[in-house]
């Protein structure tokens, strides 16, 4: 019995090696009882199927059954129909009790249960036997209080129970059967991974593999193989796919992520397992995002909590749905849109506006109201209505903060419906440019502004001049930015606090020129307009610039308050979140590079709290950056990877520097752990086989394309591309990164003349500002180029006192090849071990090979043997994966839990999911079961050592 013997069954090696050891268990006469669970779909029937024909071909005899809706009515009938009680049976036995069948006794069915139990024991009598029932969630009480009595006959006959059943906790005899079962082993069936999903479809399609689009598309159906095989045979159905014997790919994109209809009848179909009153209320949960509170439902579908219980019970129970915190969310994508577009068009419009109201009415977030407005109007001729455009007048700026994509495509479809002399239509025009400039959008937010100024005589004009400027400053043109905002202050009737944000916004171009001098005249124009007109943005922007001046003159301390003032000043206006978190950002940054890693930590879980409550995409993504890099810098390379996996949900969000930071961040991070296939396929991803030397956000580009280079035996290569770096980077403001790296290759290679000026290049910036991160590199470099232990260890010692555990096992690393070069094998050795240590922790293979390579040639080599780590269960666990597993079992929710770890709480689930598919299981009272379990085995074990 393998995976590949039996062609429906695929990804389910460990249980089908479960399943054989239970076979050849009964065989050599020792019973036991199975329940094999899983939500629909999932594979259960398939592995039943495989154990059936398994105990078979070994000589078992076998009987089994399907219960159904229907089995629940008549007493004892799934054992009956397990067992073949049939009139035209041959066996007396069976014959018999099929007689007593037809009595109308009152004992008739206590009787009948000791003919069954006595008819099972003369069949293990004869051989061994297994007994299994598919659906036994619907099988009837008698055949369930039988089939207990039964459990307990497996301690000494060779009897095998096996009951499939779905997660249901609404039977409550079912319960009490699985609860007493204590010594039942269980197989929770977990969703396919993707190579097990793509084996099937590749078996389906008759091709050898699939192709990348078709693979994110069965993504969808969330490792269940039943809507995988309905997606693979609707695409085929339709002639979506192209399939030959080698690959098999869509044919076609599916526009706007839309199912085919086929498909998605079929898979609404499907969902007959529940009853009418669930798939009603699921039709309206399919309505709202695809993660939703209950307040939201109980608001869109106008019932009150109470009459809602039952039906989302049901629905969890049936897997339909699942927790995610304190919302809920479908657990298979495919599900909602089934039910979402199986809706008549013009009833799914209908109820959305009706949403919409309600929502509205009720007083929920606008974004939840925009998001049913907007899908009220998702066909080409529907628009929106009057209340609609009411509502945009008074709502569209908030929108535009808080979900700029719906406020810009809901504005785009509104705007043309007005005159030219309907008074919405201008603060209108306004709020779209606003939605631009908070997508991040500076070449439509400079087109939109330039053709509203052109043509209005509203006073918010000044507001449009102040994004115009904005936009031409992002955009490089500094001299168009400039005349803006000279025209604007010459404009007579601005109003103050936006004198104070073009006088801001000219600092920051100023700033960007270099011009240090008039940056500063204007920083403090911008503050004398901004404090008597209270504006807070205005404040805060000239503050920020103030700042940033500060930092570029390495004045870290004085930079770090400007930004603490300019935090403050902006407060917690839902329109200032984006600029907030961008000093936030930069304060984090600079008390790091202070040394002050409690205070960093600090800003950034503030930062990662008011970004996950209220960011657009755009810098959400970007925050998930800045966590990723401070966790990789202080080796929590686990949460870095949480953070990145988080952060490429949103890479189409960001800017091209965002897009080579998630990459080269990806790529080191995969270097480091000698994560080949993925450190190429994040280098390729990021476009660099150039030379980034000029670009911004490409330092750890360059690392990785250097540490690529050393792995594929090219130090050479790895110094030309660092040396580049060098010669055309001019002053990288974090070049300190990768100095100590160059340094070691070029002395490696012979090239003393590259290390020489590369040692200057870092002293010469360590000068500047006594910053501790850089003088801990200039020490490190210095130590390399000179050989000198001394200098290696006051590097250590910084990185130590600053929270940097890998350049910390970096310089030891070094400081061990100096020793030992020098003949000191004791102190050598010493200082390898503890770096060997912390490469272990931190799971950094690539840097295990390579220090083992510079040390062998000295006779210093580290312990081997190490045992590899599990890829399943709970010795898979990560320590922090084990940590938030024992604070679920606390009973912690996800926001609590990052509070408690100083994490975010994007993080935390994703460590969450990591969890779930790790130990197969499907919640989290199954994790909280899991971690108690071990916990107590780990605190009996301690007993015993004791």
């Amino acid at each position: 019995m393998t995976s590949g013997g039996t062609a429906e069954v695929f990804g389910r090696d460990s249980e089908l090696a479960q399943l054989r050891e239970l076979a050849g268990e009964v065989v050599a006469g020792r019973g036991n009882v199975l329940w094999l669970e899983g939500e629909p779909g999932i594979g259960k029937t398939a592995l039943l199927r495989a154990l059936l024909a398994e105990s078979e071909r070994l000589g078992c005899a076998v009987h089994h059954a399907a219960a159904d809706q229907l089995s629940q009515r008549f007493p004892l009938r799934v054992l009956l129909d397990c067992l073949a009680v049939h009139p035209k049976s041959d066996d007396p036995e069976v014959l018999a009790i099929h007689e007593r069948l037809r009595l109308a006794s009152d004992d008739r069915v206590p009787a009948i249960a000791e003919r069954l139990i006595s008819l099972v024991e003369e069949l293990c009598a004869a051989s061994s036997v297994v007994l299994a029932v598919d659906d036994v969630q619907w099988a009837d009480e008698s055949s369930l209080l039988v089939w207990h009595r039964l459990s307990r006959l497996t301690e000494h006959l060779p009897l095998l129970l096996v009951a499939a059943i779905r997660p249901s906790g609404s039977r409550a005899e079912l319960g009490v059967v699985r609860g007493e079962d204590r010594a039942a082993v269980r197989i929770s069936v977990p969703p396919l991974g993707e190579a097990a999903t793509a084996a099937l479809a590749a078996h389906l399609t008759g091709a050898a593999e699939v192709g990348p689009a078709l693979l994110e598309t069965l993504g969808r159906a969330a490792g269940n193989p039943r809507y995988v095989r309905e997606v693979v045979l609707a695409l085929a159905r339709e002639n979506h796919l192209d399939a030959d014997g080698t690959r098999a790919e869509l044919s076609l994109e599916i526009t706007d992520g839309a199912l085919p209809r086929s498909l998605a009848e079929a898979i609404a179909a499907r969902l007959g397992f529940v009853g009418s009153d669930t798939i009603g209320l699921l039709r309206m949960a399919a309505l709202l995002s695809p993660t939703f509170s209950v307040t939201d439902l109980r608001t869109v579908s106008e019932r009150p909590v109470v009459a809602m219980v039952g039906c989302v019970e049901e629905a969890l129970n049936a897997g339909l749905l699942v927790e995610s915190g304190s919302r809920l969310t479908f657990q298979h994508g495919l599900v909602r849109q089934a039910l979402h577009e199986t809706t008549p068009t013009a009833l799914r419009l209908a109820l959305h506006h009706q949403a919409a109201r309600a929502l509205a009415s009720s007083g929920a977030p606008v974004e939840r109201t925009g998001e049913q407005l907007l899908a009220s109007i998702s066909v080409d001729d529907a628009e929106i209505d009057d209340w609609g455009l009411d509502w945009l007048v008074d709502n569209s700026r908030m929108l535009a903060h808080r979900a700029p994509d719906c406020a810009e495509a809901l504005l785009a479809s509104a705007i043309p419906l007005l005159s030219t002399h309907d008074p919405r239509r201008e603060p209108l025009r306004t709020a779209r440019v606003l939605a631009m400039v908070q997508l991040g959008r500076p070449e439509q937010a400079r087109e939109l502004s330039e053709r509203a100024l052109a043509d209005t005589h509203d006073p918010s004009c000044a507001e449009l001049s102040w994004y115009l400027a904005w936009s031409l400053a992002v955009l490089g043109l500094d001299d168009l930015a400039t005349e803006v905002v000279e025209k604007a202050l010459r404009t007579p009737g601005f109003d103050r606090p936006w004198l104070a944000r073009m006088h801001a916004v000219l600092g920051q171009v100023m700033l960007s020129r270099g011009h240090f001098e008039a940056a500063g005249a204007a920083v403090e124009r911008a503050l004398a307009e901004a404090r008597p007109a209270r504006d807070g943005f205005a404040l805060g922007l000239a503050l920020h610039v103030r700042g940033a001046a500060m930092a570029r003159r390495c004045d870290l301390a004085e930079a770090v308050i400007c930004y603490e003032q300019a935090g403050a000043a902006l407060g917690d206006a839902p329109e200032n979140t984006d600029l907030r978190l961008t000093v936030l950002g930069n304060r984090m940054v600079l008390l790091f590079g202070l040394g002050q890693t409690a205070e960093a930590e600090g800003a950034l879980h503030e930062m990662l709290a008011i970004a996950e409550r209220s960011a657009t995409p755009a810098r959400l993504a970007t925050v998930r950056l800045s966590a990723a890099n401070h966790y990789y810098t202080i080796g929590r390379w686990e949460d870095a990877t949480a953070e990145l996996d988080a952060a490429t949900e949103l890479a189409d969000r960001l800017d091209e520097p965002g897009r080579r930071w998630l990459h080269g961040l990806s790529a080191l991070l995969a270097g480091h752990r000698d994560d080949r296939p993925t450190l190429l396929r994040s280098l390729q991803d990021a476009g660099c086989e150039q030379n980034p030397a000029t670009r911004s956000a490409a330092e750890f580009l360059l690392l990785a394309g250097a540490m690529r280079a050393e792995a594929e035996s090219d130090p050479r290569r790895a110094v030309r591309l660092l040396e580049e770096a060098l010669t055309e980077g001019k002053r990288f403001g974090t070049r300190y990164l990768w100095l100590p790296s160059l340094v070691r290759l070029a002395i490696e290679t012979g090239e003393t003349e590259i290390a020489s000026r590369a040692n200057d290049a870092c002293a010469e910036d360590a000068a500047v500002g006594a910053v501790p991160n850089i003088v801990a590199a200039s020490q490190h470099c210095r130590g390399l180029l000179e050989r000198d232990p001394t200098a290696l260890r006051a590097a250590i010692e910084l990185y130590s006192k600053t929270s940097q555990p890998p350049r910390y096992a970096r310089a030891l690393e070094d400081m061990a090849v100096v020793l030992a070069e020098r003949g000191e094998s004791a102190q050598a050795r010493t200082a390898y071990g503890r770096a060997v240590k912390i490469y272990r922790d931190l799971g950094a293979t690539w840097d295990l090979r390579r220090a083992d390579a510079r040390m062998r040639p000295h006779g210093v080599r580290h312990a081997r043997g190490r045992r590899h780590r599990a890829t399943n269960g709970w010795e898979s666990l990560t320590p922090t994966e084990r940590q938030i597993a024992h604070l679920v079992a606390a009973g912690l929710p996800n926001p609590d839990i990052a509070a408690a770890l100083f994490s975010s709480r994007r993080t935390v689930e994703v460590h969450v999911s990591h969890i779930l598919a790790k130990l197969g299981v499907r919640s989290r009272v199954e994790i909280a079961v899991e971690a108690t379990r071990h916990d107590g085995e780990e605190r009996r074990s301690g007993s015993r050592s004791a």
